[in-house]
């Protein structure tokens, strides 16, 4: 028969527990979370711009034109804004502490991904039928939402949309706001459900700055607001659905790599419009 040493009292003659296993923590504070977002709104807006004056200095349009011809390649620039992203969440990682794989949760099976994907997909129907609802409302029946309806790309760059831009955008946005931005914000407020809440408002928001359309001569804030209101009910299932799968990310992405590009392919294709 094997003995068993016991653990070693600790302080004050209690007995010291073994070490549990337990999902990875999330080192670093709150500041790096605010780094992350301004990065990604920063971003968007500044490609926005360059490209928009780029495009006044080489054509005749005026800025609001140009404006809104550059947001017909928001489904391209938007692999800048997921590199500068990876590029923050690098540098975080380094000064903090941790890897890339911590931030995706605890360890994944094959089956898990697939089945988890699955049912993440499914949760997402009903915020498909509110989107479509809520664009049907505002633009009339049977559209298209305009940041869709305004993409006409060359083949070239339907390709990038279609096999880079998906991908770059797991890699990035979900890992920024699940993997990162929400542990950090748990720990400071001490309460997962109002941390929940402030990251889905926050990453809806971030939705109001791309693509920038313009309309009566100022941006067109309607269409802004519509952007945010029809991707509240996807970010917040996903959330949701983060948290049902013990927080593991890799499910989350691989559902939105499938529903994202799926729709790039759609447009692609001419089958949307």
């Amino acid at each position: 028969m094997t003995a068993t040493t016991p653990p070693p009292p600790a302080a004050g003659g209690q007995t010291a527990m073994p070490p549990q296993p337990s999902v990875p923590a999330t080192t670093g504070g709150v500041g790096g979370a605010v780094v992350l977002v301004a990065t990604r709104i920063g971003l968007w807006l500044g490609v926005q711009l360059l490209l928009a004056g780029l495009l006044v200095l080489v054509g005749d349009a005026p800025f609001g034109q140009a404006l809104d011809d550059a947001a017909g390649w928001w489904m391209v620039y938007a692999a800048l804004v997921d590199l500068g992203t990876l590029g923050v969440i690098s540098w975080l990682l380094r000064r903090d502490g941790g890897s890339y794989r911590g931030l995706l949760g605890p360890p994944t099976t094959a089956w898990q991904v697939a089945l988890g994907a699955a049912g993440v997909l499914a949760a997402s129907v009903p915020a498909v039928v509110f989107s479509g609802e809520l664009t049907s409302a505002l633009y009339g029946e049977e559209a298209i939402p305009p940041n869709f309806a305004l993409v006409d790309l060359p083949p070239w760059a339907s390709v990038v949309s279609v096999l880079v831009v998906p991908l770059l955008a797991e890699l990035a946005e979900p890992v920024a706001y699940l993997g990162v931005v929400l542990p950090r914000l748990e720990r400071r407020l001490g309460r997962p459900w109002l941390a929940a809440t402030v990251v889905v408002l926050v990453w809806a928001g971030e939705h109001a700055f791309y693509p920038l359309l313009v309309s009566g001569g100022g941006l067109d804030l309607g269409f802004a607001a519509s952007r945010v209101g029809s991707v509240l009910p996807f970010l917040a299932a996903w959330t949701a659905a983060w948290y049902a799968l013990g927080r593991r990310l890799l499910p989350v992405m691989v559902a939105r790599w499938v529903f994202n590009g799926g729709s790039a392919l759609a447009l692609a294709l001419g089958l949307v419009g």
